[in-house]
């Protein structure tokens, strides 16, 4: 049985050179189905592979997700850790710097001095104290370059800057009081430097990790921090001015 002969005429786009491929109906026919299957596989790979490219994007963006959340908790541990050294130098210097600089006499000041009394700074609470978020002051927002004063009498036990925190001043009141000022656009003491209350300290400012110019404030007691608002309970709160705007 002789079956029917095709020609298909191959013509170069580039030059005059032209070539045929002959076939016969049953080869024609084979190759059209291949071509045929080889689409329909194609389609179905296609179509497949479309939940998992959707489940490889959720994966990417669920990785990604993570991976932000470990930045978050690694930059939680940094500050930790700073907290931690700065605790450990604190703790060194009143157990052994203190005690070769200042003679016996002079280790505890009149107790009404030590106490915190003064306000550290003019400005409106942002932020205000909450352990459960390891925010251990409140945020006292203001003018660059407002003026930053002791609450009280004491020692001061670091001047200095981290990345985290800034500019920063720790003052020990020599009765279990710590008052610690950061953020600050510059420090005027240094360390070991005797304090009086009320004396200028620093400037309010936006050093280290900071949103904004603003004084980062805690008071400490025997380890322990507590609500500044507690000893300075005066101080507005942004909520109270946006309730006064909204009531005008």
């Amino acid at each position: 049985m002789k079956f029917k002969k095709y020609k298909i005429l191959f013509i170069s786009p580039f030059n005059d050179k032209t070539w045929q491929s002959e076939f016969n109906r049953p080869t024609l026919l084979a190759g059209l189905s291949l071509i045929f299957f080889s689409f329909i596989a194609s389609l179905s790979l296609i179509l497949l592979s479309v939940p998992i490219v959707k489940e490889y994007f959720q994966i990417t963006a669920i990785n990604k997700e993570i991976k932000q959340q470990k930045e978050i908790i690694d930059n939680i541990d940094e500050t930790l850790e700073d907290i931690g050294l700065m605790k450990s130098y604190i703790e060194n210097i009143i157990t052994s710097d203190n005690q070769n600089v200042l003679p016996d006499n002079n280790i505890r000041f009149m107790v009404t001095d030590n106490i915190p009394t003064t306000k550290p700074a003019n400005g409106i609470i942002s932020k205000e104290f909450d352990l459960s978020s390891l925010h251990f002051g409140i945020d006292i927002v203001s003018d660059e370059s407002t003026p930053i004063i002791a609450i009280a009498n004491g020692i001061v036990i670091y001047s200095d800057f981290s990345r985290e925190l800034g500019n920063g001043v720790v003052i020990d009141h020599q009765n279990g009081y710590y008052s610690h000022y950061y953020h600050n656009q510059e420090n005027f003491v240094k360390k070991n430097e005797k304090i009086d209350k009320g004396m200028l300290i620093a400037k309010l400012g936006n050093t280290g990790v900071s949103t904004g110019p603003h004084l980062h404030f805690e008071i400490w007691k025997d380890g322990v921090p507590i609500d500044p608002l507690t000893f300075f309970p005066d101080f507005s709160k942004k909520s109270d001015k946006f309730e006064e705007q909204a009531n005008e």
